[in-house]
């Protein structure tokens, strides 16, 4: 190993499904790591762990079936307290030589249809993946390069289409399809443009007689917008001749002509908008003289009809300032004014000045209520539709107009003219009872103009306008007669004008600037739009033709790795091909030969291969995958299943040899002993670090021990006869587990010994006692717990008759004598760490 390899160098796990409570740490600093577990010991549960680590996902629940709901809290350990911490975490050896804590916190589990979350840091500084640390991820649902059995056959079993995409992702080809994509959403953008209204103009004019002159106006091209304009004002002269019968000499003389042709058409056409009522204005509010009302009966009567007088005795500059007595000049009294009596009427003026206020406020509001009303009458008698005050030439006319029509519409404008009428006679209603509220606000701005008490009498109400107004209402609202009318006219109108296009002519004309403008950006779009297009159907070309390039790549990298786990066979594979031609669908197809001479027939894999052929392609093509994007290192979850055991050999000795060659660090888990062993017998040289994973407490989760001693190999030796269904099969389960046992003994008591001061090796107790029964008394001083003792003797007593004729123990009883021994191996790798001799 150099400093420019990336490589785990150790591995953490705490609260990640099988992993509980206890923090798990493993060594990985050797190329290659064998871990051995039995089902259900949390082989894949590591597997998934550094799966996490990479992605913060989990594959089986984006491939396998189900519900989403069915994945909720599969994450956390379920015998867990809901706000224990999980985490994933790894020592990292950059190509820099530097080795970096990379670590991912789980913070919510998978939720209904919500994926987790989780949060990825290295070295404490979080980040959003290991891009940083040469560790690239693939798009889809196999990211990380860690092969689990639902991965194992994804690629084979998911369906053509979803195939090219896995393909398309792992030869970097994802990027081609995405400037694809964006040259196809660009062109679909610019077909979905929405005309603008110069545009949508001349579409209704090209429903007219002058759809020709439309067309030719579509069609038109120019550099610039002033050579377009130029000839779009050419075309809609042309169009105006054709409809005026004469030539106009710009476009402005051409919208006039047309706007008075317009009108003479109207007035031959049905006068339909005559029958219909103008919108009123709000009814104006009563005016408010309530201040007026108060004043007017706090002063004195009397006082406030002599006020004006009053006023005007003390604006003579003779009487205002007198010191004696003089003659009143108005009722000529002698000496009847006093310098007294001037006081006080100056003193009645001041306390009567609100009252003058009060006055004149409530007189302009009369007066402005009185102008607001005539306004609403007006409007009121400007709302009666028109036709209601036709004279007998205009109805005669309308007769006419109605007759060309259809021969119903006569009788339909019979009803509609009583109606109008009818609606006419509620106006006048209204306008008359409004006519009577004026006059009474005129009698009662001129009590209040006379300073008098206002009587009850003379209060305004707008009640009797309101109810004529809502008769009025009610007419114009019901009016059926109106409804029916304009239903059988208009479509025959729209049809007639239409036809004729003047309207319409005339509408393009009004909007020539949008027009343009619109035509200029239309021929922009549909140049750009042809560029795409040709770009597009480029991009499908070189992707093709890219796809072969790579698949050629991909094929030759996976028919590689299918020879080193099946050399010499007549099935064969022959590559990854698109179907015909397309880069939509990918088949994998196999080569069939009758011998090593014949010509190879090709099929589809997935038809012809059968179940451990195909557990081969799928396990060679993640292979070819992580070597083509270069992955640093390689996770295989029982890549070779126990059925298969004929292809152990070829694995171990082709496959692992090939990858570990080519550089990547391997780690292996299996459950069959035998893979375990070969893996790491056949690469020696690399100095492999093996494991074995046991789930002795729930609660605190998987716990890996390093097996690479001779105890630990023995005991993995063990497990290839723990199930046999024979007594012949299982002795070579107590032969292991009895070599076991004598080597863990050894090992307990050289350490004990060397502790105490002696120093003692696993040979000097091997020349002392080498027998697991003259052992047992050698250890007994050293055992840990009560119940250990006990342990050892009954080990001897149930596997002994392994060793002999008699019948070997059951597969029940040899489980038991094995998790005994990896209780107290536990027990006594606990207190001692590494100095527990080996």
């Amino acid at each position: 190993m150099t400093g420019e390899q990336v490589r785990l160098e150790w591995f953490e796990v705490r609260g990640f499904r099988a992993f509980g409570s206890e923090t798990r740490r493993m060594d990985l600093t050797s190329n290659l790591v064998v871990i051995h577990a039995g089902n259900s010991q949390g082989k894949t549960s590591l597997a998934e762990a550094v799966e996490f680590l990479v992605t913060g996902r989990s594959s089986r629940r984006d491939l396998f079936g189900g519900a989403k709901a069915e994945y909720n809290e599969s994450l956390r350990n379920a015998h867990l307290p809901a706000d224990d911490p999980v985490w994933v975490a790894a020592g990292i050896r950059g190509k820099d030589g530097i080795v970096r804590e990379v670590r991912r916190d789980l913070i919510s589990d998978f939720s209904s249809a919500a994926d987790c979350m989780s949060r990825l840091t290295v070295s404490g500084q979080e980040v959003s993946s290991l891009s940083i640390l040469g560790i690239d991820t693939n798009e889809g649902a196999i990211a990380a390069p860690v092969l689990l059995q639902h991965t194992l056959r994804y690629v084979l079993s998911t369906e053509p289409k979803q195939r090219v995409t896995y393909f398309k992702a792992l030869l970097a080809l994802s990027d081609l399809d995405f400037l694809r994509e964006r040259v196809r959403a660009q062109a679909t953008d610019l077909e979905r443009v929405s005309p603008g209204p110069g545009l949508l103009a001349l579409q209704r004019l090209s429903r007219t007689q002058l759809a020709a002159s439309a067309t030719e106006i579509q069609q038109l091209a120019g550099e610039d917008r002033q050579t377009l304009r130029v000839g779009v004002e050419k075309a809609l002269l042309a169009a105006g001749t054709s409809v005026l019968g004469s030539e106009s000499e710009s476009i402005e003389h051409l919208c006039g002509a047309l706007e008075q042709a317009a009108q003479e058409r109207n007035d031959r056409v049905f006068p339909l908008s005559d029958f219909s009522a103008a919108l009123l204005t709000e009814m104006p509010v009563l005016p408010d003289i309530s201040k007026y009302i108060t004043e007017i009966r706090r002063a004195d009567e009397v006082s406030a009809a002599l006020l004006p007088v009053l006023t005007a005795v003390l604006r003579v500059p003779e009487v205002a300032h007198i010191d004696h007595p003089v003659d009143c000049p108005v009722c000529l009294t002698t000496d009847g004014l006093t310098p007294e009596r001037i006081a006080d009427i100056q003193t009645r003026l001041r306390d009567t000045t609100q009252l003058a206020a009060a006055s004149s406020a409530a007189e302009k509001a009369v007066r402005d209520f009185r102008t607001r009303l005539q306004t609403w009458v007006d409007s009121v008698e400007g709302s009666i539709p028109s036709a209601a005050v036709w004279d007998e030439t205009r109805e005669l006319a309308a007769a006419s107009a109605a007759a060309s029509l259809s021969e119903d519409i006569p009788v339909l404008l019979t009803a509609a003219l009583q109606h109008a009428r009818g609606t006419a006679a509620d106006a006048r209603k209204v306008v008359d009872a409004a006519q009577k509220v004026d006059a009474a606000a005129a009698r009662l701005n001129d009590l209040i103009h006379r300073r008098v008490d206002i009587p009850p009498t003379a209060t305004l109400s707008l009640a009797e306008v309101q109810q004529s107004l809502s008769a009025f209402l009610n007419k114009v609202s019901g009016d059926e007669a109106l409804t029916r009318l304009r239903t059988a006219v208009e479509p025959l109108l729209r049809t007639r004008l239409q036809s004729e296009g003047t309207q319409d002519l005339l509408h393009v004309l009004e909007r020539l600037e949008e027009l343009v403008e619109d035509q200029y950006a239309f021929q922009r779009r549909t140049a750009a739009l042809q560029r795409l297009n040709r770009a597009d159907r480029s991009l499908k070309k070189a992707i093709g033709a890219v796809l072969d390039d790579r698949f050629t790549t991909m094929s030759d990298a996976i028919m590689r790795w299918w020879g080193s786990i099946r050399p010499e066979e007549l099935v064969g594979f022959a590559g990854v091909k698109r179907r015909a031609a397309g880069a939509i669908f990918v088949n994998l197809i196999a080569a069939l030969q009758a011998d090593t001479q014949a010509d190879a027939v090709e099929r589809d894999a997935l038809g012809v291969f059968s179940d451990s052929q195909l557990n081969a392609l799928g396990l060679s093509t993640f292979l070819a995958r992580t070597e083509l994007v270069q992955s640093p290192f390689v996770f295989l979850d029982d890549p070779i299943p126990g059925s298969d055991g004929d292809h152990r050999l070829t694995f171990c000795q082709n496959t692992l040899a090939g990858l570990l060659s080519s550089g990547m660090q391997v780690i292996v888990t299996t459950y069959d002993p035998k893979l375990a062993e070969l893996a790491q017998t056949v690469n020696e040289s690399w100095e492999p670090i093996t494991y074995d994973l046991t789930l002795l407490n729930i609660a605190e989760g998987t716990e890996p021990a390093q097996t690479s001693d001779l105890f630990s190999n023995y005991m993995l030796q063990g497990e290839d006869g723990l199930n046999a269904p024979t007594a012949v099969g299982r002795r070579g389960a107590c032969t292991a587990y009895r070599s076991a046992a004598e080597r863990l003994a050894k090992q307990i008591i050289a350490t004990n010994r060397t502790a105490s001061g002696d120093s003692t090796t696993v040979a000097d107790i091997e020349r002392e006692a080498s027998m697991l029964g003259n052992l047992i008394p050698l250890l007994a001083p050293f055992t840990l717990s009560p119940d250990e003792k006990g342990k050892w003797q009954v080990i001897p007593k149930v596997l002994n008759p392994g060793n002999h004729d008699d019948g070997a123990p059951s597969t029940i009883e040899l489980k038991q004598i094995r998790g005994n021994l990896r209780q107290i191996a536990k027990a006594h790798r606990q207190k001692w760490g590494s100095t527990l001799i080996r």
